[in-house]
């Protein structure tokens, strides 16, 4: 007890003494001057804001710099250390001339006098960036381009089911959040499916990472209906229409039709047990292609894939690049291959997308897939969601009956190159989504 006295006593005696050297405050150092103010040496206007270079001066007692200014009503500041010699302003939601007054600060936090710098920022990019809203399979999709910028963006989309809420004020509207997507790419297409295929006025506007927002863009819009393809609803009743179309010029033949039969490409499993997984034969040709003949036929919106699960995940035989192509009816004869049509297809034969197997992480810049983290595994294990994409390739919605599969590279034909001896595809399940059409 004398002991834990004794302690306490000290620690009091220790802090008054700190108060009283201090000016009676515990988190100061005593004596410290207030340092020189910095100089501007360059201003840079960028997408909503500016860079404002500073020369540091050689003051012991400066420990940082801070940049102070208004945003949307609200003084906010940002700090660098003595260290850094560019302060980044941003946030304004306009292009109008601003002040910003930038301070050095010591160890106290005590400031120098202002140095105030005027700047007009370029457009924000809630004010460059160009979006736009349409009808897709099973819901909307939204464009979004010129975000030169690469600004974190909120796409956020509005729905009203009420048809003569149309050209009335926004305020007015009965709006409901159907959802908000994310994005800092420059041009890019993003989807919103589960919608009900009915006439509804869809609302769409850019909130960017300071809370800014852009003007709203309304359109009337009805999702197309999208269906899973490896059954049709007929009369009530589901059928199961896939088959193994087998024509004459596919060329990815089973290593053991018994144990990696072509049929576990649209068998529904999501296993990775026998027989539901495809394995091609070692021998085979690189690039190549089977067809799945969908039984009727079909407007497609995307396809996805399944890998053999958890297997030498983004190596070996697993497919790393998909080429899909559709046609009504093909002949099963190929023909000379053109700089369109490299595999030889015959004429009937178009291509609906080119795609790489996802990898969140990314590629090395070689193409190989260097680390894969946590989530790249899971992401493999997933599958992928392959939209098809009219603006790359203008042909893909139209009507299909056959699909034909390419397995354009393996991630061992990737690496070793398409003449390596394992040419062999291990892969689990293909399948397709769109608009089946019933004659």
């Amino acid at each position: 007890m004398k002991i834990s006295r004794i302690i306490v006593l000290l620690a009091l005696f220790l802090a008054a003494s700190c108060a009283t050297d201090l000016g009676g405050r515990i988190d100061q150092y005593a004596n410290v001057p207030v340092p020189s103010p910095v100089t501007v040496t360059g201003v840079r206007p960028i997408s909503g804001g500016a860079v404002i270079k500073v020369s540091i001066p050689d003051d012991p007692h400066l420990k940082g710099v801070v940049a102070v200014y208004e945003r949307a009503g609200v003084e906010v500041n940002t700090k660098i250390s003595r260290y850094v010699d560019s302060l980044f302003v941003e946030g304004y939601a306009d292009t109008q001339e601003h002040t910003v007054n930038i301070y050095s600060f010591n160890v106290n936090e005590e400031r120098s006098a202002a140095v105030p710098v005027k700047f007009t920022p370029l457009p924000p990019a809630i004010m460059t960036v160009k979006a736009s809203i349409a009808e897709s399979f099973g819901g909307v999709k939204v464009h979004i381009e010129n975000n030169t910028s690469r600004s974190d963006l909120a796409i956020c989309i509005l729905k009203d089911d009420d048809l003569s809420d149309y050209g009335k004020k926004l305020s007015d509207m009965k709006w409901t959040e159907v959802t908000t997507l994310f994005t800092a790419s420059e041009d890019i297409f993003l989807s919103r499916r589960g919608l009900e295929p009915k006439e509804a006025i869809f609302g769409l506007y850019l909130r960017d990472h300071w809370g800014n927002i852009s003007d709203t863009l309304t359109s009337i819009l009805t999702p197309i209906v999208e269906s899973k393809l490896d059954t049709v609803k007929v009369n009530g009743k589901l059928h199961y229409v896939f088959k193994n179309a087998n024509l004459g010029d596919d060329n990815c033949k089973s290593t053991n039709p018994g144990y990696y039969p072509v049929e576990a490409l649209w068998d529904g499993s999501g296993l990775s047990s026998i027989p539901h997984f495809f394995v091609s034969e070692e021998s085979g040709p690189s690039p190549t292609w089977l067809t799945i003949d969908l039984g009727n036929k079909a407007r497609l919106s995307r396809i996805t894939t399944l890998p053999r699960i958890g297997y030498v995940i983004y190596g070996g035989g697993a497919v790393r690049d998909y080429e899909f192509w559709g046609s009504l009816a093909p002949t099963g004869e190929a023909v000379p291959p053109t700089s369109d049509n490299p595999f030889g297809f015959d004429d009937s034969w178009f291509c609906l997308g080119k795609f790489t197997q996802a990898k969140p992480s990314g590629y090395l810049s070689n193409g190989l897939p260097g680390e894969i983290t946590p989530e790249d595994s899971q992401v493999y294990n997933d599958g992928n969601d392959f939209e098809l994409d009219p603006v790359q390739f203008p042909r893909c919605n139209d009507e299909v009956r056959y699909l034909r599969v390419v397995f354009f590279n393996t991630f061992s034909t990737f690496e070793y190159g398409h003449y390596t001896k394992n040419r062999q595809v291990q892969t689990g399940e293909v399948t397709p989504f769109g608009q089946p059409i019933i004659d």
